[in-house]
């Protein structure tokens, strides 16, 4: 069980780093919107 999810995420691992560099960005730019939004 442990082995096949193992193997999954090492095959899956260089997308799954792309989505969460994205997501990541994402994320920064709405909290920069809300940031710059509230200030001026």
């Amino acid at each position: 069980m442990f082995r096949k999810l193992r193997e999954l995420y090492e095959e899956y691992k260089p997308y799954v780093r792309v989505d969460l560099i994205m997501y990541g960005v994402l994320i920064l730019l709405i909290i920069l919107y809300f940031i710059f939004s509230s200030l001026f």
